[in-house]
């Protein structure tokens, strides 16, 4: 580098360090804030002294100096600066610059920061020379990125009272002293008189500046200050000043107001005479023709409009000024007893919140725990209070640690129990909420989650869906979930249970199974992904698992909607054979299992074994034969349990009767039951099993071979003639009814026990007569009673057979008979079909005489005492009876012959009323058709046909009998049909009977399996001829 170059660049550096030397000198007067100032200055004179070494260095590169040089003035800039602000606030009163401290720090903080990050640019490692300087540098810029320009927690408060003195436009001497005295000690000044004259003096000085540059906001606060000075008494008030700081204020906001609209500016313009307005009303004032200024009325030579930058600036400014001056006032307001006075600070605070740049400095006033205060004593605008609660949650996580600190959810939730509800309650829920902790806060404060849950059904849509996203917010957390699920909202429920693991659905499970559920909330739960979810927890979990679940899935059945819902999920019967099944589940595990699974196969239709793949392998050979081992091996309630399960099945499927009854081995073992356990519960269950898949088939009930086949006929007879329990009698009656007809071994022991004596005390509990030799007390007739009924006829049916007169001559001694024609007035459907074939039966009698048949049965078999037997048989109405006084007239169809036949009159014993009520009355079932053969005997025996169809006809036949062949079914009135027929016969009937037999005969006409014995019928009354192409 030539003599030249380096003179400019010795001067350049000589004034880099002239500059520090300033930045030094004035960092020194600078009265707050000294610690982190001096700071900075010690690292600038360390600059300084670096650009003094680097002075004293050659640098022989021009290029590289070049580079250096380039970095070095935009240094030299940024220390200028630094030293420009320091100096702005040096040459103000101390008073302004404690206001002014922290915008002060905050442009030092940068320059700071901007000086180390020009050091970095500096070249001073290229040469081996410059190495030292650069570890200078180096520690230069750590030092300058250290210091933190923050302004001390003492200046802030004094700031704030100085601010809130002039806000409250407090005037006390005493106030204005103590502040005084702070004042001083923070500029480390005396508070004496000559302090107070020269800052007024300064502040007066700065005021003027201010009013000439036209920055309104700045004087009004500068005047402000100098009030603030005066009522101190230090220094007399001259008379100009006597204006209140309110007129001034007044008349400068007079300055800010458009003079067209009256309202404060936002976009002030000026025009050519030096006026301001708002933009909009000038521009409006000039389109309707107007060309003079509404101020001065100047006619105006130019109609544009220029923005007004300065006027605009200082209406910010002083805005800002006011709104802060508002807020410091509004805070100390909070405090006062007057509820007014606290809801007009309230609604200042929450207008200036609505800008959020001042959101900030309310929230540094610290008010938010005071709010929640005022929130609790219900004397202030609940809504403001809210409203500004949520202004500052949503500040910051420290306001919200401080409103939930002070109670404010337990507060709000007492709002919601009390019917006051506010959407800003909610939004501050729903801010808490976004914290983990509040949110745990939330859902543990009582009543939180009902009342929340409650909301979902406001009429308000804002607050059903705030309360709505308050619980989503809550819904991370398995027991609010379920506190949810109590309080009536099971969505979370279902989510929460579809996605979690084994452990999170049982302990759900057990939940829900203690909940109290209505028929209206137990479908929130008809949900497939739901009952899936549940079922395949039965596989792999824990037994205490699965024992929960299976709980809840018992509480849910007892809904019969959930029924179907469990049977179509193709989980739940595979999981629960497993459980049954598995070697490994415990005794109750298995208990529950087996009951479920008997809900859902009692509960089932035979068309699902068509179309549900778990329901037709529950009925394979396999588990049938598991079911039956359990039921020999297992505890009391399982094996009751696994025998009703069977019976289940057999009800509902023919083809699980078939396999239980092909299985000779499965009879066999069911015998062995019966014979082995003499617990009711498990023995009935094994009789009305045998029982069911015996009925309807041919062969009847399958007997295991001889001597096992005695031995359990004898347990049969046994239980029917002495058990206690009506569905054992019931049960056991119906399987000795289906025994093999043709058995003669089965006879023989029918003849020798008292069967017929227990047949004679169930027949004959339907008449009111023998009420008094019941075994058990009168029962109405209802099911059980029915049942009973009905199989025990189906017992008596063994003994009135005509083929089977030894079996017939021990009933002949009974005389059943009022008893079976009060069967067919009050049996049900099956009992009086078997009452009237037993009365067909008895009708076709051959037994011997009567006396002479009882005393030899007496003799042999000791059947009754021979008085109470006589007695019975006075009671009783048999035809040829040779007890006096029972049938004082002779019989219309058999006359005199009454008295030697050996069967019964259904004349004389009153039979043929009830017959044909019967007929009538039960035209859906299969005893319409065992009356008219009952009926149709009349006609047939010995007796006088036309009599006997006369007594048909006086009783109502022939109406009973049309009205069979009009609604019957097909083979009822094929058997109508021929009674008709004979009755015709020998009978004559009314017009109005023969006009409407005509009718529906004509009509029968059209069925293939009738039509030749209707035309047979129609000819017998000439309506068609006997030759007709019918026959």
């Amino acid at each position: 580098m030539d003599a030249l170059g380096s003179n400019a660049r010795d001067e350049f550096l000589k004034r880099m360090v002239d500059d520090l030397s300033v930045l030094i000198t004035e960092a020194e007067d600078v009265a707050l804030e000294k610690g982190s100032i001096r700071r900075f200055s010690e690292y600038v004179a360390q600059l300084r002294t670096l650009l003094q070494e680097l002075r004293a260095k050659r640098v022989p590169d021009k290029l590289e100096w070049e580079a250096t040089s380039s970095v070095l003035q935009k240094l030299q800039a940024e220390v200028r600066k630094a030293g420009d602000v320091i100096k702005a606030y040096n040459s103000r009163s101390r008073l302004q610059l404690l206001l002014k401290c922290k915008t002060m720090l905050s442009q030092l903080q940068q320059s700071a920061d901007e000086i180390a990050s020009t050091i970095q640019k500096l070249s001073l490692a290229n040469l081996d020379s410059m190495l030292q300087l650069k570890f200078k540098a180096d520690e230069i810029i750590r030092g300058m990125q250290s210091i933190e320009f923050k302004t001390a927690a003492a200046t802030e408060s004094i700031v704030s009272e100085i601010e809130e003195s002039i806000a409250q436009n407090s005037r006390s001497r005493d106030h204005t002293m103590r502040l005084l005295h702070q004042i001083a000690d923070a500029v480390g000044a005396a508070p004496d008189v000559s302090l107070v004259r020269s800052e007024i003096a300064l502040l007066k000085q700065e005021k003027e500046e201010m009013e000439a540059r036209k920055q309104h906001a700045e004087a009004l606060q500068l005047s402000q200050l100098i009030h603030l000075l005066y009522s101190s008494e230090m220094v007399m008030s001259p008379p100009p000043e006597s204006l209140t700081i309110m007129s001034q204020q007044d008349h400068l906001i007079n300055s800010f107001t458009c003079p067209l609209s009256g309202d404060l500016m936002e976009d002030p313009v000026a025009i050519v005479c030096g006026h301001s307005f708002e933009r909009k009303p000038i521009l409006e004032y000039f389109q309707i023709g107007m060309r003079e200024c509404p101020t001065c009325n100047n006619e105006l030579s130019s109609l544009d409009v220029i923005q007004n930058i300065s006027l605009r600036s200082s209406i910010q400014e002083w805005k800002q000024r006011n709104a802060k001056l508002r807020l410091h006032s509004a805070v100390s307001r909070l405090a006062s007893d007057d509820p007014d006075v606290v809801n007009r600070a309230l609604e200042i605070l929450l207008a200036l919140m609505e800008n959020t740049s001042y959101i900030a400095e309310v929230s540094q006033q610290g008010i938010a725990a005071k709010l929640v205060d005022l929130l609790k004593t219900n004397a202030v605008d609940t809504k403001k209070a809210l409203k500004c609660i949520c202004h500052l949650a949503h500040y910051s996580e420290e306001n919200k640690e401080a409103i939930a600190a002070k109670g404010v959810i337990r507060c709000i939730v007492k709002q919601f129990c009390r019917g006051e509800t506010e959407p800003e309650g909610l939004v501050i829920l729903l801010e808490l909420s976004e914290n983990e902790v509040f949110a745990e806060r939330i859902g543990n404060t009582k009543d939180s989650i009902p009342s929340l849950v409650s909301l979902l059904q406001n009429s308000n849509p804002d607050i059903s869906q705030k309360a709505l996203n308050v619980l989503g917010k809550l819904s991370c957390n398995n027991k609010f979930v379920i506190k949810m699920a109590e309080a009536g909202y099971f969505e979370p429920f279902l989510a929460c249970f579809q996605q979690g693991n084994s452990e999170i659905r049982a302990n759900m499970a057990k939940e829900l199974t203690g909940m109290h559920l209505w028929e209206s909330t137990a479908r929130h739960f008809e949900n497939e992904q739901f009952i899936s979810a549940l079922t395949k927890t039965l596989y792999s979990s824990p037994q205490d698992y699965k024992l929960k679940c299976l709980s809840c899935i018992k509480k849910l059945l007892a809904f019969p909607r959930f029924v179907r819902k469990f049977l179509s999920d193709k989980n739940t019967i595979p999981a629960l054979l497993g459980l049954i099944h598995s070697t490994i589940s415990n005794q109750q595990l298995k208990q529950e299992a087996m009951e479920i699974l008997l809900s859902l196969v009692g509960a089932s239709e035979p068309n699902d074994y068509e179309t549900n793949p778990s329901l037709e392998e529950l009925h394979s050979q396999h588990n049938i034969n598991v079911f039956l081992q359990l039921a020999s091996t297992t505890i009391t309630q399982i094996k009751a349990s696994c025998l009703h399960l069977l019976l289940l099945m057999a009800q509902k499927s023919e083809n699980a009767r078939l396999l239980i009854r092909s299985d000779q081995s499965v009879i066999a073992h069911l015998f062995s039951i019966l014979e082995g356990d003499s617990r009711s519960d498990v023995r009935l269950q094994v009789l009305k099993l045998t029982c069911c898949i015996a009925e309807g088939h041919p062969g009847g009930v399958q007997l295991p071979p001889s001597p096992l086949k005695e031995t359990v006929i004898t347990t049969l007879l046994n239980i029917f003639t002495s058990s206690t329990d009506t569905e054992e009698r019931s049960a056991a009656a119906g399987i000795i009814g289906r025994l093999p007809s043709d058995d003669t071994t089965i006879n023989e022991m029918l003849c020798k026990s008292e069967t017929l004596k227990a047949i004679h005390e169930v027949v004959c509990a339907t008449d009111s007569m023998y009420e008094g030799m019941r075994r058990e007390p009168p029962l109405p007739l209802a099911t059980r009673s029915n049942c009973l009924l009905e199989n025990t006829l189906s017992v008596l049916l063994r003994y009135t057979e005509p083929s089977k007169p030894e079996l017939q001559t021990q009933e002949s001694k009974l005389k059943l008979s009022p008893s079976l024609i009060h069967v067919l007035s009050t049996g049900s459907s099956l009992a009086k079909q078997r009452a009237a074939i037993a009365l067909h039966h008895l009708s076709q009698s051959s037994h011997p005489d009567t006396e002479t048949a009882t005393v030899k049965a007496d003799q042999a078999q000791g059947f009754f005492q021979l008085l109470q037997f006589r007695r019975l048989l006075q009671l009783k109405s048999w035809c040829g009876s040779s007890t006096p006084g029972v049938h004082r007239s002779l019989c219309p169809v058999h006359r005199s012959a009454c008295s030697s036949r050996h069967a019964l009159c259904l004349v004389n014993a009153g039979a043929v009323g009830p017959l044909v009520q019967t007929v009538a009355s039960e035209l859906a079932s299969s005893a319409s058709d065992a009356a008219l053969v009952a009926l149709d005997s009349l006609l047939e025996d010995d007796g006088d046909v036309s009599s006997a169809a006369a007594v048909i006809v006086e009783n109502q036949g022939m109406e009973a009998i049309l009205e069979v062949l009009d609604k019957g079914s097909l083979s009822t009135k094929e058997v109508a049909l021929d009674l008709f027929y004979k009755i015709l016969k020998h009978s004559a009937i009314t017009r109005e009977q023969s006009l409407r037999s005509r009718g529906i005969l004509i009509s029968l006409l059209r069925v293939d399996q009738l039509r030749k014995k209707a035309a047979l019928v129609l000819s017998q009354t000439d309506v068609i001829p006997q030759q007709s192409s019918y026959f």
